[in-house]
């Protein structure tokens, strides 16, 4: 018979770090309780492997990340994705590229950009901003805003324009193979993936690297670039925005769909809690 287990997927900005501080103090209990019953905790960031490298206490709660909006999948050297799916050797990771590279990316970006040189449009990405710039836009500490601009695959860009323009520019990174999402600050220019994709990968190889255990997934987030991700899941958290809102999500066929009361990493934290209270715990 096999064993029951949980994977974990999250979101961070907004969901479980807090979108002020950067903050997950508030999720303390609930990552206790992930620690003690050794449940996987992934994490699936729109940042960068160097935003999410100095997290070392989510980043110790599994063998693997996903960046920059599911372009690419960061395993242990010693966790081998399952056979038939490539990974290069990189930085002491085996990684899985699902995306397109940051250089094709950009120049895409501003083969784009180029169209609308002359009209009242701006599109202005993280390589063409400072260090410091991208400080005072996103509330990040200096240092995290230098790692955020230590980009592998996507790139964060704000947008100025009509609905009508911003429909031209997503149709013309289309045809060059670059897709765009909205974050909570900003819109994100990348290959064809999502955290759906990449979540499906995850999963697929802890089965294969754990055939012993039954795997029932968890996925939490609060934006439209998490909704791939929420509908892979067989349990989705809709995490509350700061303002009270929640995002219109229209749930997968037979998922559990829950909407949490509180905001940020506390809703995290008692979204969790309640999981682990009833799948962990009967």
């Amino acid at each position: 018979m096999l064993k029951a287990g949980i994977l974990i997927f999250t979101d961070l900005d907004a969901t479980l770090l807090d979108s002020d501080t950067y903050s997950f103090d508030a999720a303390g209990p609930a990552l206790a309780k992930i620690r003690e019953y050794g449940i996987p905790l992934i994490i699936a960031s729109s940042k960068t492997r160097a935003e999410i490298e100095p997290m070392t206490e989510l980043r110790s709660l599994s063998k693997v990340f996903i960046v920059e909006n599911g372009s690419a999948i960061f395993l242990d050297r010693d966790f081998s994705p399952p056979p038939g799916i490539q990974a290069e050797l990189k930085s002491g990771y085996r990684v899985v590229v699902l995306g397109r590279r940051y250089s094709e990316i950009v120049h895409a970006l501003h083969s784009a950009r180029s169209l609308w040189s002359l009209c009242n449009i701006t599109v202005k990405g993280f390589f063409d901003m400072t260090a410091e710039e991208i400080a005072a836009l996103t509330g990040l500490k200096p240092g995290s805003a230098a790692r955020a601009k230590e980009r592998e695959f996507s790139e964060p860009f704000i947008f100025k324009g009509s609905l009508s323009d911003l429909r031209s520019l997503r149709e013309a990174l289309e045809e060059k193979g670059i897709t765009v999402s909205e974050g909570g600050r900003l819109f994100h220019a990348q290959g064809n993936a999502d955290k759906g994709a990449a979540a499906r990968l995850v999963m697929e190889t802890y089965r294969y690297a754990y055939p012993e255990i039954s795997w029932k997934s968890v996925a939490l987030g609060d934006g439209p670039n998490d909704e791939e991700m929420l509908k892979f899941a067989d349990i989705a958290v809709i995490i509350r925005k700061p303002d009270g809102s929640l995002l219109d999500y229209a749930p997968s066929p037979l998922q559990r769909v829950i909407s949490s009361a509180a905001a940020g990493p506390a809703g995290w934290n008692e979204a969790i809690l309640r999981i682990i209270r009833e799948e962990c715990t009967g």
